[in-house]
């Protein structure tokens, strides 16, 4: 029996759909055993929904698959990190240059903390992005406006509760999807197809998209995908049943007049 627990992500993400979830919920009320998301992102979609018997989260950045592993094994010492850690530019400037130091060794706990540091104090939360307020701090939302340790370690917590018995993985989505099983419904959140590159250290090209999309037509599996609205989409999936939902404020700066998006809902289900 599915568990009706719903709780919040302590990432940002750059097409987050935390504040779209009624949208996707006829489609995640599809029936099913098993749950799969080949690229999970936030967690947005999964810790907002009921959980089901099994679960299988994934994503191919490691920092994402590892950062969810620390969270569901070793919460209390995540937060420990939290909450003693106030950002500074200072702190900001040195853990990028730990990042392209070869010789520095981290443990998967404190690699699991920068990157949910990088994820608060940076720009839309993308990791390669520059801080909050710019190097120079000059604007009016500083480089900690993002961070409210209290209210992070209460999500880091919840989330590791729901992610118990939960399967997470750093696999390539092909192995995700093409994975026999009983009764599952796959929600399918790939990079835009065309910001992708500019929004995720890791993103598809054309033919990744493609071979996507060929995959999901030769599935057994439900699902659902969603993704930006463009000729190319529509032209890779033209053999599935699109919906075009209703425009939303994306979650990353939803205040901006010009971020106004509109997504393709991909699926073979019948609502």
């Amino acid at each position: 029996m599915a568990q009706k627990e719903k709780v919040k992500s302590p990432l940002r993400f750059p097409g987050s759909k935390s504040k779209v979830l009624k949208k996707l919920q006829p489609f995640l009320n599809t029936p099913h055993i098993e749950y799969r998301e080949p690229f999970v992102g936030g967690g947005a979609i999964f810790f907002g929904k009921a959980k089901a018997q099994e679960n299988w989260l994934n994503d191919k950045d490691f920092n994402i698959s590892n950062f969810l592993e620390v969270m569901k094994n070793d919460a209390e010492n995540l937060c420990k990190l939290v909450s003693r850690t106030t950002p500074t530019i200072e702190t900001w400037l040195k853990y990028r240059l730990d990042n392209i130091n070869e010789e520095i060794e981290l443990s998967s706990l404190e690699k699991a903390f920068r990157f949910l540091f990088f994820n608060r104090s940076n720009y839309s939360g993308i990791y390669n992005a520059n801080p909050i307020g710019g190097i120079n701090q000059l604007s009016q939302y500083k480089i900690d406006c993002r961070w409210n340790p209290k209210l992070l370690c209460s999500r880091i917590l919840h989330c590791s509760k729901k992610l118990e018995r939960v399967r997470i993985t750093n696999f390539d989505f092909r192995e995700v999807i093409t994975r026999n099983g009983e009764n599952v419904f796959m929600m399918i959140d790939p990079p835009y197809y065309h910001k992708g590159s500019s929004l995720y250290p890791v993103f598809m090209t054309n033919e990744e998209h493609v071979e996507l999309s060929n995959l999901l037509r030769q599935s057994e599996h439900s699902f659902l995908l969603t993704i930006d609205d463009c000729e190319e989409v529509r032209d890779i999936y033209n053999w599935a049943n699109i919906i075009i939902p209703e425009n939303w404020h994306y979650t990353v700066n939803s205040k901006k007049k010009d971020n106004l998006g509109k997504e393709l809902f991909v699926t073979n289900i019948i609502i």
